[in-house]
């Protein structure tokens, strides 16, 4: 076996996915795609270095249903968790089950292999369209993620955070992460205003308030200066799995994952 490529399938017993009926696996890392190697790239660091999978519950949720739905791991879902699974392993952070079900290769050194595999596709020009799409796709998370940590800072409920998705819909492609945080800091300060001075009950309004912010601050940096509005982390890696791998391994892009325009 190879650090590089992995048990190829026959080499040893099959694990209980091989084992069961359904379409044939995916026969080569290659194969993968570029998201899918990313995600399943993410699931193992994120159990080995005991990091969050994703910037959100949510986007750790859908990296898992995906890898899911390509037949690499397998979920206890519609189950909440198994009962008796003795393979079964749990996300460190945000404590969801799952198990390893690819019988292309085996579970050890696969990490490596796929990491490798991302590094090779980073000069493959074919494959740009791709890395744009996760990109974005990362962008709605780490969004969300800001602003569920500015919701719970003022002790708003952090699920309204979810209405980023709606703010994503209408605004412009590629805007900066850095000037989407901004955007959220925003947003929640008008909140907080708006609770001070129609009281903290009024739920609905509050949460209405912080939705509309977002988008008002959204049009004012679409069309003002882009030297305003960039809150950058305090530190330039990225604190999720998926993330991380994505700016190591993906499109090498150091504080450029938070401030620069996504083509």
């Amino acid at each position: 076996m190879t650090r590089r490529t992995g048990r190829p399938a026959g080499q040893a017993p099959p694990g209980p996915a091989a084992l069961s009926s359904g379409p044939l696996p995916i026969p080569s890392l290659e194969a993968l795609g570029l998201r899918a190697t990313l995600y399943l790239a993410g699931l193992l660091r994120a159990q080995a270095q005991r990091i969050p999978v994703a910037p959100t519950h949510r986007a750790a949720l859908r990296v898992l249903d995906s890898l899911q739905d390509l037949g690499l791991i397998q979920v206890p879902w519609p189950a909440e968790r198994w009962q008796i699974r003795p393979d079964a392993e749990v996300t460190p952070m945000e404590n969801l089950q799952w198990a390893y079900a690819w019988p292309v290769h085996e579970r050890p050194h696969l990490l490596t292999a796929l990491e490798d595999q991302l590094t090779e596709w980073v000069h493959n020009d074919t494959l740009d369209e791709q890395r744009s799409a996760v990109w974005e796709e990362l962008a709605q998370w780490e969004t969300e993620q800001f602003l569920e940590q500015q919701l719970r800072k003022h002790h708003f409920d952090f699920e309204w955070a979810r209405d980023v998705a709606f703010v994503f819909r209408t605004a412009p492609r590629g805007l900066p992460i850095a000037r989407w945080r901004y955007c959220c800091w925003a947003a929640v300060r008008q909140g907080a205003s708006v609770a001070l001075r129609q009281g903290a009950r009024d739920a609905a309004g509050i949460r209405e308030a912080i939705f509309q912010e977002m988008h008002n601050r959204l049009r004012i940096l679409v069309s003002g200066s882009t030297q305003l509005g960039m809150f950058t982390p305090f530190q330039a890696m990225p604190g999720s799995s998926v993330a991380q791998i994505f700016v190591q391994h993906v499109l090498p892009l150091d504080w450029g994952y938070w401030t620069q325009q996504r083509p």
